[in-house]
């Protein structure tokens, strides 16, 4: 660790161990989609100590991505992976960071992914394309064994996942067939990475708003933006310390703010969300393009 970097980071220890700051400050980390959610965990990296990236994104900040992520007015018509790329060296000018502006393609996905320790997905569940890309990258994930983790905003919940494909897990721990088979990419989402009964009520909602009104935009909080920046710090530390990655982590904002009474109504409101989002399911013809 140079002079610099340990100044910069003083603060993180003794809570972090001086070992630990070392081997964050070696990872490489492979981010797929700079956009919420990944921009949350690159906020979080940067914060912690890590200093070695690969950043994609083919898109650039609107004036509605203010709301909940880590950028400003000035960002706005900016590709987002350079937009990260230039906020890294900003706090740490010795980062190591490459960008691919063009977005995650079958043409570079094994450049991007190559001499990296940890990956990061964020790429885009809203259209064919992105669901395509995001089911063909964990493709190769699973062939080059890297650790994998994914984290879908929800509401107010963040919802983190992991694929230890290092250590042998299947490719989306089995779910790959049932997402491939559909033709919605948000059906594909639930099917491949969180089925109907993890879904917090606001996503069940908007899933179902969604699905009946196709050209409408998703709604997204910033809160679950900021949670996840938050949970990079224990997530990437007991990785680095055991190699191995917690397989799911759903921490729900609005539930301490909540009464019982409330709490027992909204948990009957969306057990019936969740039926109609299955019904809904159940009547669609699917296949992702």
């Amino acid at each position: 660790m140079t002079k610099n970097y340990t100044e910069t980071y003083a603060r993180n220890w003794p809570i972090i161990p001086l070992n630990v700051q070392e081997k964050l400050s070696q990872l490489r980390v492979a981010v797929a989609g700079c956009g919420s959610t990944g921009g949350g965990f690159i906020e979080g990296l940067v914060r912690l100590g890590v200093q070695h990236f690969h950043l994609t994104d083919n898109g650039a900040y609107e004036r509605n991505n203010l709301n909940r992520q880590f950028v400003f007015l000035s960002d706005i018509g900016i590709n987002k992976a350079t937009t990260h790329a230039r906020r890294i060296l900003a706090m740490n000018p010795e980062a190591k960071v490459r960008v691919w502006d063009e977005g995650l393609t079958e043409k570079n996905v094994y450049n991007f992914v190559s001499d990296c320790d940890f990956i990061f997905d964020a790429v885009d569940v809203t259209t064919h394309a992105g669901i395509a890309m995001k089911l063909r990258l964990h493709e190769v994930l699973h062939e080059k064994k890297i650790p994998t983790g994914s984290a879908l905003d929800l509401g107010y919940t963040q919802w983190l996942q992991s694929y230890n494909y290092h250590r042998g897990d299947d490719v989306l721990k089995g779910k790959l067939g049932r997402a491939r088979a559909c033709r919605n990419p948000l059906h594909a989402l639930i099917e491949g990475f969180s089925s109907i009964e993890e879904l917090p009520l606001e996503i069940s909602e908007e899933l179902i708003r969604l699905f009946e009104n196709p050209h409408e935009s998703a709604c997204q909080l910033a809160c679950a933006c900021f949670q996840l920046a938050a949970m990079v710090t224990p997530y990437m530390i007991h990785f680095v310390k055991t190699g191995e990655l917690h397989q799911l982590v759903a921490m729900d904002i609005l539930d301490p703010f909540m009464p019982e009474a409330e709490k027992r109504g909204r948990l009957a409101k969306t057990e019936e969300c969740h039926r109609r989002l299955a019904a809904i399911l159940a009547g669609a013809d699917q296949k992702v393009a």
